[in-house]
């Protein structure tokens, strides 16, 4: 009978590739005809929605939008306040070494700036800088050997190692629609300026072969009221949603990552039975991605040999991306705004709107260091009868330092900063104090090097060579021998040391300690 070897199959996701580029997007955004022309621009912002990313030969291909809004004063006798809401399409190409089709890929986008140049009352140029950062993963099912057989009289060393184990990942995207009535305290709705909606309250728990999300999304609407004075509203929704998503295997000490994407949205009037627009109809289209990892452990071969036949082992190794720690924290950033410092003066407060930005991460005895910055865009309702409505930027710095036990300069870091809540509160008649809670999740990657076996073919026996051993050898105990070394090169067992030197497989040895050695009998 041959030798065979004993394996078990698992598999692993590998991060293939990465890569982040910056792009400008430069477009002319014309003012609909049925818009009056601009006299002054409020607030320029915008998203960025990433809808596909595909892969090729060494490269990936990410497409999505730029979805521009832009609150402005018009020329109109009345100084109304209008907003225009435009999507610019986009498509990248992303050199990754090593991508092929058909393997997964996961992209992002940011806004890093943002500017426009009023080129007439009916044209607005906008530049924008989008960061587009684009992994690229490959499912891989690898083995272990953990045994070997094939003859009777033949002795195994194995070792113990943790694995985590790629479970497998899923996809969801589906679209939340839910109607939303008015608040009675507000008036009706004449025409909406601008939506803002960002997910908050993100959970899952898991049950066996399925992650059950949860998560809120919070709608922020600017409105012009239909009331005498065209006065302008603003209020917030909430809406929640519930997703199961089926992943195999999946149980409570699963290891579960999950990503949600908001990739379009539209919110618009409609009228309730009285003919009045008290109601609001939302639509939002989420993606959730969910993956699962499972800390294994195996048993694995790390080493044979017999006393009667001579085995060959073909070694080789290799590697594998592990999470050494996932961290999550929240930081609290905060600063006070002086009615005094704006112009004109604040009469009432709308919205403030915060977008979030990290300029640098680095790594430092055993710390994640993150700097960034909160714009924040108040849009407040003036004393100014020519110009009510106004805006006004403040932009606050942050610094947070995460500690991870076991982080080494070497590792990887997958930073996540995003704001989790934002409000704001009344200090005087002159003071406003902005608070925005920041989410930051880091994930700990490193590079694990695991050596198999992953072959075991019969050699020859140096017979001469064992005919010519002592009966009985002495042998002094090196620096860094084992009991394993010493029987595999004298062709006995780690069994027949231990009884004939009367030791147990506790015992440690020793440099310099004598250890006796009875030959076999062929």
């Amino acid at each position: 009978m041959s030798l065979e070897l004993l394996k078990q199959a698992f598999k692993v996701s590998n991060l293939l590739g990465e890569d982040t580029i910056d792009n400008v997007i430069e477009n002319d955004i014309i003012v609909p005809d049925v818009k009056p022309d601009i006299a002054k621009i409020l607030l320029l912002d915008g998203d960025v929605f990433v809808t596909g990313c595909d892969t090729g030969t060494d490269r990936a291909v990410v497409s999505g939008c730029l979805l521009v809004k832009i609150l402005y004063i018009s020329e109109d006798e009345n100084r109304s306040v209008k907003s225009i809401t435009t999507n610019i399409p986009f498509s990248y190409t992303l050199d990754i070494p090593g991508v092929r089709s058909g393997v997964k890929s996961r992209a992002k986008g940011t806004i890093e700036h943002i500017d426009y140049t009023l080129l007439n009352e009916r044209k607005v140029n906008i530049k924008a800088i989008i960061s587009i950062n684009c992994k690229v993963t490959d499912e891989i099912e690898r083995e272990i050997s953990s045994g070997i057989t094939g003859i009777d009289d033949i002795q195994v060393l194995k070792d113990d190692i943790d694995i985590n184990t790629y479970l497998g990942s899923n996809k969801v995207n589906f679209i939340l629609k839910e109607d939303m009535e008015l608040p009675s305290t507000k008036p009706s709705v004449a025409e909406i300026l601008r939506n803002d909606l960002k997910i908050s309250g993100k959970d899952f728990k898991i049950t066996d072969g399925n992650v059950v999300v949860k998560g809120d999304i919070n709608i922020a609407t600017l409105y012009i009221a239909d009331d005498e004075t065209r006065s302008m509203q603003y209020m917030e929704n909430e809406l929640t949603f519930t997703q199961f998503i089926e992943l195999e295997d999946v149980k409570e000490d699963t290891s579960v990552n999950v990503d949600f994407d908001l990739i379009d949205y539209k919110i618009e009037p409609f009228e309730d039975s009285d003919g009045e627009n008290r109601n609001l109809r939302a639509e939002a289209t989420i993606n959730i991605y969910v993956t699962g990892l499972c800390k294994r452990s195996y048993e694995v071969l790390s080493d044979a040999y017999s006393p009667i036949i001579r085995i060959n082992l073909e070694k080789q190794q290799f590697s594998i991306d592990e999470t050494v720690s996932e961290n999550r924290s929240q930081l609290i950033v905060k600063d006070t705004l002086n009615f005094e410092d704006f112009n004109p003066e604040v009469r009432e407060i709308f919205n403030v709107i915060s977008r979030c930005s990290v300029s640098e991460t680095h790594l430092e005895d055993e710390k994640l260091n993150i700097e960034g910055s909160v714009l924040n865009n108040v849009i407040y309702l003036s004393n100014d009868e020519e110009q009510p409505v106004f805006c006004h930027s403040k932009e606050i710095p942050f610094k947070h330092v995460v500690e991870i036990k076991g982080l080494k300069n070497d590792m990887k870091v997958d930073t996540n900063v995003e704001i989790e809540h934002c409000n704001y509160s009344m200090l005087s008649s002159d003071q406003v104090e902005i608070r925005c809670a920041i989410g930051i999740n880091a994930r700990v990657e490193t590079n694990k090097v695991i050596p198999i076996i992953n072959k075991a073919t019969e050699g020859i026996i140096d017979e001469k060579k064992l005919l010519s051993m002592p009966s009985v050898i002495i042998y002094i105990v090196q620096p860094g021998d084992s009991l394993w070394k010493i029987a595999k090169k004298y062709s006995t067992t780690v069994e027949n040391l231990l009884m004939v030197n009367n030791l147990n497989d506790k015992d440690v040895l020793m440099p310099g300690q004598q250890l006796l050695i009875l030959k076999r009998a062929m």
